[in-house]
């Protein structure tokens, strides 16, 4: 992101044989992921492409909120972008990028293990990691985490 005010610059997929694109900008406000995630879960289910709605319900939802709370530190001035695209395959790309500096990823505890079991956050991007096939951070204005993931087609 050139700076935080801005809008991010426009995510990037191979435009030939999508079945769903969508893209959105919108302010830091946690109030806002039930809406945006109602909306990529009615494209997906509309589609030829089906998975666990309950996953990529959680997906979604983690990937905003570590955008909003960590990565904006929920400051209405800082957008969040969120694009994802489905193909005629149903390979599955969903980016959401943030302004925020980054993070270690390998740095993060297990929140599976010792004194994490009992915390009440921290497990986003190890849900991330076990929900998706391949995930992958990239830390150029701003932070951006790219989750790819191949749905079932439906019969």
């Amino acid at each position: 992101m050139p700076e935080p005010h801005e809008t991010p610059t426009r995510c990037e997929f191979d435009m030939d044989k999508l079945v769903i694109q969508f893209d959105e900008v919108f302010p830091s406000a946690v109030s806002m992921i039930d809406g945006v995630v109602d909306k990529i879960m009615g494209l997906i289910e509309q589609s030829h492409c089906w998975d666990d709605a309950e996953s990529l319900d959680l997906v979604l939802r983690e990937a905003l909120a570590n955008a909003i709370v960590h990565g904006n530190r929920s400051d209405p001035q800082k957008s969040v972008r969120i694009c994802v695209a489905v193909q005629a395959d149903c390979r599955m790309l969903i980016v959401v990028k943030d302004a925020g500096s980054g993070f270690d990823p390998s740095g993060l505890p297990n929140p599976v293990v010792g004194q994490s079991i009992f915390a009440d956050h921290g497990r986003g991007i190890f849900l991330i990691n076990r929900l998706m096939e391949d995930v992958q951070f990239s830390f150029e204005h701003g932070t951006a985490v790219y989750m790819r993931r191949t749905l079932a087609k439906r019969q």
